[in-house]
């Protein structure tokens, strides 16, 4: 009984039908007191005595049951306090007494233990979940190098679908997983010495060969036995990680590399303008030891005093997170100036400014060869004179300096080389150049320091004069040109002197720009050379007939494009018997506002625009279509003929003969009946591709004339190759009353020359009966003049070959 009342174990005696006979302390510890039950003493049931907890009444009935033995039925009750009792529980027999038997069930308390099963399999269960489904893998190996557990990231790491089939597929870790295999042999080295190995990096095989990049970390277990049992880690992927780090040394190598072999000067410099490296570039453009400047405010060496204000400013631009890129002088270590191209960035560290990165480039040449572009652009190559271009922004300054100041006088002068292209022809472009570089010489000798002598082109030159007291001062310069360039130039091709026209203009307030004056310098320049008089002083009216031509040039072009023009005839009569030979056909122009523009100023005017051409094709179609109707329609016209004035631009460029060939095949004119007056200076002219399209027109039936007969150069040898069928004397020699008796005898050599050479004579400007006595005893062959009529419309024309024939037109 000491026994059952002494046992820690709650026991209860209870009879076959499951009454409780009697119970420990330690029962009524474990579930409560019995009395609180509510049942007699006499009735105390084990059912109702032990509820169980829910999930346990299989168990609970077996208990409950007491017809039979039992042993080890684990069953959680219900307490009476309410707090739940986790049991192990048994039963056995025990004697009879007194014709009854009897059962011990006897109930140990298993709370601690399950509470400790339950904790350790929550830490298993955690572990577990921990281990599957960690983002490292996980792993135990053998120290031989066989896996013997593997969580399924690191299975996936290595490319395998499960754990299971990574531990299958490895069976020696060294040669299979490793790239290097001496890696494993290191990792096992650093096991036994240290017992963990930390950031262990190595590159792997995954399953399909790829390599990747592992960091593994792991410590040795050991046996009871001291030896090691096996090796437990992690491992991660940092092939990213990996990637990243070569890519940043490659960069760092390449920096490194760039830093100090770039051929541009690089400093690095903190927040507090102090250097903090420099490279080899920098060293040789600036003189200075990196180590020497390291440490130290780069202001103090390179920047010159004068520009610490503006790279104050470009480092505040760069600071502030700009990029910035200017052009400047640094200081050598020897003192002198380098222009360089300077670069400034800031020096970017885990995203916030440290510091400004500075790179300097040597444009020495650059600049070197900008100024000497630039000189080129603003210089003539051959003289080394400011060209055009730098002469109209000098007279451009000098005419506004004109404006501010009052006092201020400058006069502009134009020199133009008379006959410079002879020199070329003659002597050869280089004596050409050679002169122009001397006459530029010499043009420098004759002014002052401030003024400025160009060459605008070809033989062309212009001065500005500033600063002059008057305009005497001014002239007295373009005297001293003149004798100057008048002096001989002996040259290797042979001597030459230079003679110049120059136009002069003084500053007046009427300029506002610059090319005004040189405008009016280039009309008076021209005015001097038209003049031959050396030079010229410009005056607005030199302007004005300027203009007065320009505006005639511009009517008469109107006047050939719209047929403001026409045609009149002046007779031609036989000196013996005073029959009507023909007409000269002479073009009009009747100007609507200035009625009749003489010949004389209207025709120089066209051959020097090339107006002359259109103009002469004119005058050949209207004279040969008046002369076709004259022929088919009067009496006495059938046998006229007409002469029409050809110019040397004509000859040169306007394919005469096709021209006229086809105005005569047009008209159906018989050729001979047109003659074409050429005066001596066209014979001057390119005389071998004269002498060809005058025996192209003589081929063609045409007969040509040489006009104004006398007052050229002509020589006989023309006379004698050229297929000339007429002479027309000029009427100086006619009309002219001053030394008559000479022009008489200079008359008769042409008629006797012209008989020598089987060439009829018209002798033009016959005014008196005098004049016309004398042609007849010299025997001229036809003459024209006022004595015979003026020169006549179509109308007046028509009338006066029917009153030769003896008609009238009524």
């Amino acid at each position: 009984m000491q026994l059952f009342a002494g046992s820690p174990n709650a026991v209860a005696l209870r009879d076959l039908e499951g009454r409780v006979v009697a119970c420990n302390a330690a029962f009524e510890r474990m579930f409560g007191p019995l009395g609180s039950r509510g049942a007699g003493s006499e009735k105390r049931w084990l059912r109702d005595l032990l509820r169980p907890c829910p999930g346990f009444e299989e168990q609970a009935e077996r208990v409950w049951s007491g017809d039979a033995a039992f042993q080890g039925v684990e069953v959680c009750w219900r307490a009476v306090n309410g707090r739940t009792v986790e049991t192990c529980a048994s039963q056995f027999s025990i004697a009879m007494v007194d014709g009854r038997r009897f059962s011990w069930c006897i109930f140990v308390d298993i709370s601690d233990r399950k509470q400790a099963e339950r904790m350790l399999q929550d830490a298993e269960t955690k572990y577990r979940s921990i281990f599957v489904n960690a983002v490292e893998g996980i792993f135990q190996t053998t120290p031989d190098g066989r896996y013997l557990d593997v969580n399924p990231s690191l299975a996936r790491i290595y490319g395998f679908a499960s754990p299971q089939e990574m531990i299958r597929a490895f069976r020696d870790i060294k040669t299979q997983l490793y790239v290097d295999p001496l890696r494993r042999d290191e990792f096992v080295r650093i096991m036994d010495q240290d017992h963990e190995v930390w950031d262990f990096v190595s590159e792997i095989y995954k399953k399909d060969g790829t390599r990747i990049w592992i960091s593994e970390n792991a410590r040795a277990v050991y046996d009871d036995r001291g030896n090691i049992a096996y090796f437990e880690g992690t491992v991660v992927d940092i092939t990213r990680r990996k990637l990243a780090e070569e890519a940043l040394e490659t960069q760092r190598e390449l920096f490194t590399q760039l830093f100090a072999n770039s051929p541009q000067a690089i400093v690095l410099t903190d927040m507090d303008r102090n250097v903090i490296n420099a490279n080899q570039a920098f060293e040789q453009l600036f003189g200075f030891r990196a180590e020497d400047i390291r440490g130290f405010s780069i202001r103090g060496f390179i920047v010159p005093e004068e520009l610490m204000a503006d790279t104050e400013t470009f480092r505040a631009a760069v600071v502030s997170g700009n990029s910035m890129q200017a052009e400047t002088h640094r200081r050598h270590k020897d003192g002198r100036l380098i222009p360089v191209s300077m670069i400034g960035f800031p020096l970017m560290v885990r995203g916030a400014i440290q510091g400004v990165v500075f790179i300097y480039q040597d444009i020495s040449e650059r600049k070197a060869f900008e100024e000497q572009i630039t000189h080129q652009a603003f210089h003539d190559g051959l003289t080394g004179l400011p060209n055009r271009s730098l002469f109209a922004e000098r007279l451009a300054r000098a005419v506004e300096r004109g404006k501010r100041r009052t006092d201020y006088h400058y006069a502009v002068i134009m020199v133009d080389l008379d006959k410079f292209k002879t020199v070329n022809d003659t002597l050869g472009h280089q004596a050409g150049d050679d002169l122009l570089i001397e006459v530029g010489r010499r043009l420098s000798g004759c002014v002052r320091s401030m003024d400025t002598v160009a060459r605008l082109g070809g033989d062309e030159f212009a001065l500005i004069l500033e600063e002059l007291a008057s305009e005497d001062e001014a002239l007295t310069i373009v005297r001293r040109i003149e004798e100057t360039l008048h002096q001989p130039l002996v040259l290797p091709a042979g001597e030459v002197r230079p003679e110049a026209s120059i136009g002069v203009v003084m500053h007046s307030g009427e300029y506002a720009q610059a090319e005004d004056i040189l405008r009016d310098a280039d009309i008076a320049m021209y005015r001097a050379k038209e003049l031959r008089c050396g030079n010229m002083l410009f005056d607005r009216s030199m302007r004005l007939e300027l203009q007065e031509s320009m505006n005639l040039e511009s009517e008469l072009r109107l006047a050939v494009e719209k047929g403001g023009l026409n045609v009149h005839y002046q007779p031609i009569v036989r000196v013996d018997g005073g029959g009507l030979e023909g007409f000269e056909a002479l073009v009009r122009w009747n100007h609507p506002s200035m009625g009749q523009v003489p010949p004389s100023r209207f025709i120089p005017l066209a051959e020097e625009t090339g107006l002359i051409l259109p103009l002469g094709r004119f005058v050949i179609q209207e004279a040969c279509r008046q002369l076709a109707s004259w022929r088919d329609e009067l009496p006495g016209g059938a046998e006229l003929s007409m002469s029409v004035n050809v110019s040397c631009l004509q000859f040169l460029r306007d394919n005469i003969v096709e021209y006229v060939a086809g105005v005569l095949r047009d008209l159906d004119l018989n050729p001979e009946v047109l003659k074409l007056e050429i005066t001596e200076s066209v014979l001057m002219h390119d005389p071998a591709h004269t002498a060809r399209e005058l025996q192209r027109l003589k081929d063609l039936g045409v007969r040509i004339a040489i006009d104004d007969f006398g007052t050229g150069y002509s020589s006989l040898s023309y006379l004698q190759q050229l297929p000339i069928d007429h002479l027309k004397i000029d009427r100086s020699f006619i009309s002219g009353t001053e030394q008559a008796e000479g022009n008489l005898h200079i008359v008769n050599s042409i008629i006797s020359l012209a008989r020598a050479l089987g060439i009829s004579v018209v002798a033009e400007g016959v005014e008196r009966e005098e004049q016309l006595t004398s042609l007849r005893d010299l025997r001229c062959d036809n003459a024209q003049g006022f004595m015979f009529s003026r020169p006549l419309d179509a109308e007046g024309a028509a009338e006066y070959i029917l009153r030769c024939s003896g008609r009238t037109g009524k």
